[in-house]
Formats: structure tokens, C-alpha cells, sequence
């Protein structure tokens, strides 16, 4: 020991052997700490991650389908109307206890088959309640998003795109006419988090996670639908335009193969 140091690493190898304990393990064994784990807050039901999305084989291992790309079904989803549930009767509906909900962050809740988003920003003072699906890719991950503000108006930025919605009115922010999530009252009433909700049906009629899964099915297939369309030897428009239509199909398979690859 020309440097000197041994007895110092091994007092310091001891030290970490004899403090050493799985943390996971003692989450599993301690209902308390495991309840921090829950999928939702308000409730020990899980929705799969089947029922949001799709999971597809390849090359014997199994992934989430590919997102659609913007402008395809299940991007940009828009309400049927940004006041849909403005004549619905409402009703206050207890989620949980204010200790329920981690400060300065989201957390789930599940409503019928619905899932909600609710927010405990306590820097502010204030709570929020959003559709935890983002409308982007409809993926159901605004409760993980970051909350924040711009220009002193509370917001929540989706961890997948970064796309920001206002907490107070639910409007992208920084976009013209951009894409809209609902938002919901909250109250807090002797440690109790309630918001109001319009009735289990209604709400999972337009939020409902069963009707918002994203799958392979719908995405476009190109070179199917091409295949669909009648050949007509003695139209030369109509060859032009299959030639041109081989073309984009081929870029495109090109396209995603490198995008497999990588």
C-alpha cells in the first residue's frame, strides 16, 4: 500500500455492504410506498398498455406499432366540439385525498374508462384537471408531462413532443388554431380533490381509452390501396399516374426500412 489508501477503501467498501438495501423490494413489500406506483391515483384498476396501443411482432420481439405520421387517423384528434359537455349535467366526483397527488406535478385518474389528468401545482397555489390523452399522437402521457408557465398562464408540456397546453382552458400554446384538450373544475374540500365531471357515459363517449387506441389498422397502407385501383390500358393519365404512385411507394418503404434499421 505505497499510496496509503487501502484502509480507506476498505472502510468505505464495508460501509457500503453493511448500508446496502433494495429499494425496490422494500416499494413491494411496503403498501405505502407502493401506492406511489399506482397506474391511477383514485383507484386499483389497470388499463393495459394493450388497450391504448397496439403492439406489433418483429423479429420475435414485441413493440408499440409505429405512431402515424401528422395529418394520418389518430393524430391531431380534435373534439367534436370545444363545448361538447357544456349542456351535460356535471356532478363534483371525489378522486382522492390532496395527499394523494405528488406537489408540482401530474397524476392519473381513471374515470369510467376514461383517463383524466389532475395536477397539484403547488407552487401556485392552484390544482388543474385535463384529458391525460395528448391529441397529438393520442397517447395517454399528459399526466408525466412538465407544468410550468408562459407569460405567468399555467401550462403542461407533453414528455413525448413537448406540445404545451394551457392548464386554465386547455389551447396549445404558441400555435394559431391549434390543437384543444378539455379541461375540468377542481375543487379542494377538507383535504378532498374533487372535480366536476359530466356523467361516466357522456364523457366516455368523446374520452374513452377503448375508442382512442391507436392501431396498426388504421394507419394508411400505401401499397395496398394502390393495388385497389383499376388498370385501364388505354388511359395514359391513368398510367402516369400509377407510375408516379409506384414511385411514392417505393420512397416511402425505402423510408421506413432505414427507419427500422436505425
Amino acid at each position: 500500500d505505497s499510496l496509503g489508501i487501502c484502509e480507506e477503501l476498505d472502510r468505505r467498501m464495508a460501509h457500503l455492504v453493511e448500508t446496502y438495501h433494495d429499494e425496490w423490494a422494500e416499494v413491494v413489500a411496503d403498501p405505502a410506498k407502493r401506492a406511489k406506483f399506482k397506474q391511477f391515483v383514485n383507484t386499483d384498476e389497470n388499463i393495459p398498455r394493450e388497450d391504448m396501443i397496439e403492439f406489433i411482432d418483429m423479429r420475435g420481439q414485441v413493440r408499440p406499432t409505429d405512431w402515424p405520421a401528422d395529418g394520418q387517423l389518430h393524430t391531431n384528434w380534435k373534439p367534436p366540439s370545444d363545448d361538447i359537455f357544456e349542456r351535460s349535467e356535471k356532478s363534483w366526483v371525489t378522486v382522492g385525498s390532496v395527499s394523494d397527488f405528488a406537489p408540482n406535478v401530474g397524476s392519473a385518474i381513471l374515470y369510467g374508462n376514461t383517463q383524466l389528468a389532475v395536477f397539484n401545482n403547488e407552487k401556485r397555489g392552484e390544482w388543474y384537471c385535463t384529458q391525460n390523452m395528448c391529441p397529438h399522437k393520442q397517447a395517454f402521457v399528459l399526466s408525466q408531462g412538465i407544468i410550468g408557465d408562459a407569460a405567468g398562464q399555467p401550462k403542461v408540456a407533453c414528455p413525448l413532443h413537448k406540445k404545451q397546453f394551457g392548464l386554465c382552458d386547455g389551447k396549445e400554446m404558441g400555435v394559431d388554431e391549434g390543437l384543444q384538450i378539455f379541461t375540468f373544475p377542481v375543487k379542494i374540500e377538507d383535504g378532498t380533490v374533487l372535480v366536476e365531471l359530466p356523467k361516466v357515459e357522456e364523457i366516455d363517449a368523446i374520452l374513452g381509452t377503448n375508442g382512442l387506441r391507436v392501431l396498426k389498422s388504421d394507419c394508411v397502407d400505401l401499397a395496398a390501396d394502390a393495388l385497389k385501383v383499376p388498370f385501364r390500358g388505354d388511359d395514359e393519365k391513368l398510367k402516369e399516374i400509377l407510375k408516379e404512385g409506384e414511385k411514392l411507394i417505393s420512397n416511402e418503404l425505402s423510408r421506413n426500412a432505414t427507419g427500422s434499421i436505425l
